[in-house]
């Protein structure tokens, strides 16, 4: 029995042994396959346009392989932005990576460069920093991109750079799902002849989706700044920046899209009479067929200009009213909320547009000024600090406005209240003609 054990024991080694050392020779084959294939993957089929892969043959060993792979992007209407890496591939089970042994797939050190049409990126009167890109792909399909922007320091008669580095990380899940990561230290700039000075003290950025593929696709992004500060040519100092944003499916219909964006600003120093400002923007009821066809139509402007760029200009306006015109067709929500202290009082400012589409609309020609204004719902709230109006240059326009019935004054706040309903403008109650802004 003991002697039938240690021959189950002894094969089972052998077999892992060579499992071991067959399996980096197998992952080599499929290398090329996954890596190009992962790339293209997570490009959304309405940009897939304005880029191209391109790579060498793959030198493919049995424990590693090593190719150069080119990413292009060319922007709507922009030179072409070229991304080199030269990729030296690790195969798995076992992998060497920058934190020790692990496990996986494979294992990619990556040497990357940037450059454009117009000229080398590169090429610069002061050095770019080391950047370091690490590739791990697990055996769930899962990616993770490590990448690593080292310090840089440079100093000459024309003035100076310091950049604390940037740590960047991006896990891509089987199914398409990610989340990125960013975290920038404290950049500075000067520049001697004009005697200025930039410095952001700091950045963190992260954002996640439910599938990068997809466009549409349920995405959240937060920036943060502790803060950012110049000199000439207009000082000022600008504390606790925040940037949020959110796209997102309409509650009971997978068909329209909401986006959301707020930017807030909490403390302002500057020439300007601001001291914070905060702006919260929100898009409803998009139609997502909408900014789908309006992807594919920069898709198809960007195919036009790779094939003939003089026949762009020809096409442009044509493609521009086609979109225009789906836009008039759909409807459309918008929020939008502004609050700003200055002169040391505070103010906001509410507007809200109901667009309810003209769905009948076949072409811009048949468009009628009397359907979009009965297309249109409008409110307008506006509350502003009396005591600071009055101490800023719009004081002498307090009242002339009252006279007019387009300002109200109550409880310490100048008012005014518009709405455009039912083809009928109403300021602060009182109904006006619209034939005098037509």
């Amino acid at each position: 029995m003991k002697s039938l054990a240690l021959k189950i024991s002894l094969a089972a080694a052998v077999l892992g042994i060579l499992g071991l050392a067959l399996i980096p020779k197998i992952i080599g084959i499929s290398i090329e396959s996954v890596v190009i294939g992962n790339l293209s993957a997570i490009i959304p089929p309405e940009v897939q346009s304005q880029f191209e892969i391109r790579h060498d043959e793959f030198t493919k060993g049995w424990f590693n392989s090593s190719t150069t792979i080119e990413i292009i992007y060319t922007p709507t209407g922009a030179d072409a932005i070229v991304l080199s890496m030269d990729f030296d591939i690790g195969h798995g089970p076992l992998l060497r990576t920058e934190d020790g042994l692990s496990a996986g797939l494979a294992y990619a050190a990556i040497q990357p460069s940037i450059r454009s049409d117009m000229s080398d990126i590169a090429d610069l009167s002061f050095p770019l920093p080391d950047i370091t890109l690490n590739l791990m792909a697990r055996f769930n399909q899962s990616l993770s991109l490590d990448v690593i922007v080292g310090e840089l320091r440079f100093s000459d008669i024309t003035g100076e750079i310091n950049f604390d580095g940037l740590d960047m990380n991006v896990d891509v899940a089987a199914d398409q799902s990610a989340y990125f990561s960013a975290q920038m230290g404290e950049l500075s700039a000067t520049e001697n002849a004009a005697n200025s000075n930039v410095l952001i003290t700091g950045m963190t950025l992260t954002s996640s989706t439910t599938q990068m593929n997809n466009i549409l696709a349920k995405t959240r992004a937060t920036l943060s700044v502790p803060s950012i500060s110049s000199t000439l040519p207009l000082p000022f100092s600008i504390s606790n920046i925040g940037i949020d944003y959110c796209l997102q499916a309409s509650p009971g219909d997978e068909n329209f899209s909401e986006i959301y964006q707020t930017i807030r600003l909490a403390s302002i120093e500057s020439e300007i009479p601001v001291s914070s400002f905060s702006w919260l923007s929100e898009i409803k009821q998009v139609n997502n067929g909408l900014l789908r066809d309006y992807y594919r139509l920069l898709s198809e402007l960007q195919n036009q200009i790779n094939a003939d760029a003089v026949a762009v200009s020809a096409n442009l306006t044509e493609m521009g009213q086609k979109l225009y015109l789906l836009a008039l067709q759909n409807m459309l929500k918008l929020h939008n909320r502004i609050e700003v202290n200055s002169y040391d009082g505070d103010h906001t400012a509410d507007l809200n547009i109901l667009w309810a589409g003209l769905n009948s609309l076949n072409t811009i020609a048949e468009l009628d000024i009397n359907a979009v204004i009965a297309a249109l719902n409008i409110t307008l709230d506006i509350s502003l600090d009396l005591e600071a109006i009055l101490s800023s240059p719009l004081a002498r326009l307090v009242d002339p406005y009252m006279q007019e019935g387009y300002l109200t004054v109550s409880n310490g706040r100048v008012m005014m209240e518009a709405s455009l309903q039912n083809s009928v403008l109403r300021v602060n109650g009182d109904e006006l003609p619209l034939d005098q802004f037509f």
